[in-house]
């Protein structure tokens, strides 16, 4: 198996809403032109995690997605493995390796959209930050 890149869907990828009653945003440009110039390097393979690939239907929906957005080709996923190299999602936080300690990048991120966290903790309530 080869390594390869996670990218998520619904909110990093393509946009997210409370609204959509399950149809998949408009694309995230930035994202877009991002994961089409991993494709275009092919050093790494680039797979969309998404739990909506749990059900048949909705791996197919998610496809059919890409395909219309110019990424055919890509696997849909809600698995990870050891061989996924990075996760991009609006979701995740980067933990350094083996010592639980947030990535000072990831902490000073911007918090202040709405929905970004259920948490109600800043960083400065985490005492162990490493710069990565």
């Amino acid at each position: 198996m080869s390594k390869w890149i996670g990218v998520a869907l619904d909110g990093t990828l393509a946009q997210a809403s409370k609204d959509n009653a399950g149809a998949i945003g408009q694309p995230v440009e930035a994202m877009m032109t991002r994961v089409k110039g991993w494709m275009n390097d092919g050093d790494y393979e680039v797979r969309i995690v998404t739990p909506r690939a749990g059900e048949m239907s909705g791996a197919g929906k998610v496809k059919d997605w890409l395909g219309r957005n110019g990424l055919g080709g890509l696997q849909v996923t809600n698995v990870i493995d050891h061989d996924m190299i990075e996760l991009w999602g609006c979701k995740a936080v980067r933990v350094e390796r083996n010592k639980g300690k947030v990535c000072e990048g990831c902490g000073n991120a911007e918090r202040t959209e709405s929905g970004f966290s259920h948490r109600k903790y800043t960083m400065a309530h985490i005492p162990t930050q490493t710069d990565c």
